[in-house]
């Protein structure tokens, strides 16, 4: 259930073992895809774990670390310091009401690493139980590119009416590399319709596919934060 639907009443009577956060931007997909294109995806794959677990969703961070797109007018963006004190702020106050862990659930690459940062000091500082979870790492997603077939292949699943026409194909690879450095730091410098990938590629299944591949990995990821014990995080690591 949607925190943002119950009552303070409610809460009080809700499970609140595992709360999940939907991270995603707001940035240009291309000519084919919405603004919200990494919102939608991590949102409709934490209802579905949400639905399957009990868990408890929070409200979403619906803007990003972005600025990469900024010459693509509409991108919107924040600072990587004012995401990382907004995620933060929002665990806390959620922890402080009673919300046991925690699982930023994620769409775009671009919030990874302070997504990461945050729940590390979280944990540093507090004892606060919350993982990060980006759904193309978690499937080892192959090819993944920016509006391409994957991204493209989930919206034709989960949001067909959002996929235009057009759709063709755009940058072969994210940016440029130079003796093993990436040399961009612009979207724009090495694709002009925005596109890493080929969207053409895409289809409703593939997308279907992709959607059920990622929410067993989360829902199995959750079901496992319900059993764990508190210090399940220093454990030894299973070798077996």
């Amino acid at each position: 259930m949607k925190l943002q639907e119950m009552t303070w009443e409610d809460f009080e009577t809700a499970d609140k073992r595992v709360g999940l956060i939907p991270t995603g931007s707001t940035e240009q997909h291309g000519p084919h895809g919405p603004f919200a294109t990494d919102l939608i995806i991590a949102e409709e794959m934490a209802t579905h774990a949400a639905k399957e677990t009990g868990a408890l969703i929070l409200p979403s961070i619906s803007v990003g670390i972005s600025r990469e797109h900024e010459d693509f007018k509409g991108s919107l963006y924040i600072s990587p310091d004012t995401f990382r004190a907004q995620l933060k702020e929002i665990i806390l106050s959620a922890s402080s009401s009673g919300v046991d862990r925690f699982v930023v659930v994620n769409g775009h690459g671009g919030n990874i690493s302070a997504i990461y940062e945050v729940c590390k000091s979280l944990y540093i500082e507090y004892t606060t139980i919350a993982l990060e979870w980006t759904w193309f790492n978690a499937i080892s997603a192959r090819n993944m590119g920016h509006a391409g077939e994957l991204e493209t292949s989930l919206l034709m699943f989960l949001r067909p009416e959002l996929v235009k026409e057009p759709r063709d194909p755009g940058a072969d690879t994210w940016g440029h590399r130079l003796h093993g450095t990436r040399m961009d730091y612009l979207t724009s410098s090495f694709t002009e319709n925005g596109i890493v990938g080929d969207p053409t590629k895409a289809t409703a299944k593939k997308g279907e596919e992709l959607f059920d591949r990622a929410t067993e990995k989360l829902t199995g990821l959750i079901r496992e934060l319900y059993d764990s014990d508190q210090d399940f995080l220093s454990r030894e690591p299973d070798r077996s």
